[in-house]
């Protein structure tokens, strides 16, 4: 029975053994499965703050564009604008004795020509009310008359076109209305 006992014994130390054996693998695996996860979530860390600095420079990027979109929108325009401005400036600057009434009024029938042009192709449109039903939206009374002969708040005049860009009034058209009694 002493040697049964004995080896009751032996056999709970092997086993005491053997499960320290695996707690120590186990704890080694504990380690190196937190190591494992350590070092994916600070590649996955990287990773994230690789992320937002993208979307923040992307982000600056945008802004910057819109700015110099905003900036310089009116470029196109005024490379068409300037060569009138330089003409004017050119007729200014001419001997009046040897220039006629004419050539003057040539040299303006040609500038109109080019503004026209510039606002077709920019989708500038006149607004010339002239006979037409008062509008606040496109219009501005700056005066008003009787006329037995014309409805009430129809326009008698056009004091100033007005102008109107892709369908927006940029400028109103300033005018007389018809008010009677």
């Amino acid at each position: 029975m002493i040697s049964k006992d004995k080896e009751d014994i032996e056999d709970s130390k092997k086993a005491s053994q053997k499960k320290e054996g695996k707690q120590k693998t186990t704890d080694k695996e504990k380690k190196s499965d937190l190591e494992r996860l350590q070092a994916k979530f600070d590649e996955n860390h990287d990773a994230l703050l690789r992320a937002k600095a993208e979307i923040e420079n992307t982000k600056k990027r945008a802004q910057k564009e819109v700015e110099n979109a905003y900036k310089y929108s009116i470029e196109a325009l005024l490379q068409e604008i300037i060569p009138i401005y330089d003409s004017l400036n050119l007729s200014g600057t001419l001997d009046k004795d040897k220039v006629t009434k004419e050539q003057l009024a040539e040299g303006n029938k040609m500038l109109l020509t080019m503004f026209k042009q510039i606002f077709n192709k920019n989708n500038i449109k006149e607004i010339n009310p002239l006979n037409e039903l008062f509008n606040p939206n496109l219009h501005q009374a700056i005066s008003t008359i009787e006329d037995k002969n014309s409805k009430n708040d129809t326009i008698s005049e056009v004091v100033q076109k007005g102008y109107s860009l892709n369908e927006r009034v940029i400028k109103p058209a300033l005018v007389i209305v018809v008010k009677n009694p």
